[in-house]
């Protein structure tokens, strides 16, 4: 699975990043469009809650990314904005949950420490209109823009032990989903510098979850629900004087689920055939980053 997810995500992405070449100089005037590669990184929270405890799990760390984007968010002209953006990012981070016995009827949590490595990538279409308001005015022009977005993240929660010695095995979890994202934004100019900020509300369309038990020969596919969220970001350009080739982006990005329903599933564990059940807690992650872009 994770390998179709990899292999379909190059193509798509491939085909996304070259035709917009051809494509999109149709809607928009093509040099005002442009190539940016950007390196990134990123304070990454994931937190989950369920009835029993609203502080089920959390983990947080850095993760490191890498992108490639191509648009013309920067220009002063009336019209269509296009911008397509591919990334991929990895990073360990901390966890600090609770574990239990799969074996056990009603089993009891026990707090458990561990790390976690992420891998993923996206592939975001950023599209809208652009309305310049007179020249002079800090505002230089408002936005109204919508994106449509895939993400596919591979989430390996690491092995350890229990404060009584107690072994603990982990287990990896994937995730893909399809997103849109609705919001305004503003053109700034102050002094020498111009300024991108974007804001606006993230809603997931499709939800797709596997957990991989490998060492029990179980794999059990869940399908979280969808909850509204919010993101930000702010664009400077230039950094240097002189320059136009680099510039910077904070952004801010949050994505939140609602519990997923419960499914059974069966293992082997000690030569003998166990049935459990399992299902997503409400889940929420939180993604603060700062973006260095450079323009050819």
């Amino acid at each position: 699975m994770a390998r179709r997810f990899h292999l379909t995500f190059a193509l798509f992405a491939g085909l996304c990043l070259v035709m917009p070449v051809t494509v999109f100089s149709a809607v928009v005037q093509s040099e005002h469009m442009g190539w940016r590669s950007y390196a990134a990184t990123e304070y990454y929270q994931w937190k989950e809650s369920i009835p029993q405890k609203s502080n089920f799990l959390t983990e947080s760390g850095a993760r490191y990314a890498l992108g490639l984007a191509y648009s013309n968010f920067t220009n002063l002209h009336r019209g269509v904005l296009i911008e397509v953006d591919a990334k991929v990012y990895n990073g360990s981070v901390a966890y600090d949950g609770n574990a239990f016995d799969l074996t056990e009827v009603a089993p009891e949590l026990k707090p458990f420490r561990t790390n976690t490595r992420y891998f993923g990538n996206t592939l975001q279409l950023n599209s809208g209109y652009r309305f310049p308001l007179p020249q002079g005015a800090l505002i230089r022009a408002v936005d109204a823009r919508l994106s449509l977005g895939s993400e596919y993240w591979q989430r390996h929660i690491g092995s350890g032990s229990l404060a009584d010695g107690t072994a603990v095995q982990g287990y990896q979890e994937i995730y893909h989903v399809l997103y849109a994202k609705a919001g305004i934004g503003f053109l700034l100019q102050t002094g020498t510098h111009g300024h991108n900020i974007d804001m606006g509300v993230k809603l997931p369309l499709r939800i797709r979850e596997t957990i991989d038990f490998s060492t029990l020969g179980a794999t059990v596919d869940l399908q979280p629900r969808a909850r509204v969220s919010y993101y930000a970001s702010w664009l400077i350009y230039p950094i240097l004087p002189g320059s136009s080739a680099f510039s910077l982006s904070f952004y801010l990005e949050q994505t939140r689920f609602s519990k997923s329903d419960i499914e059974t599933f069966t293992f082997r564990s000690g030569g003998q055939t166990y049935q459990s059940a399992i299902y997503q807690p409400d889940s929420e992650s939180t993604v603060m980053g700062l973006r260095g872009f450079w323009e050819f």
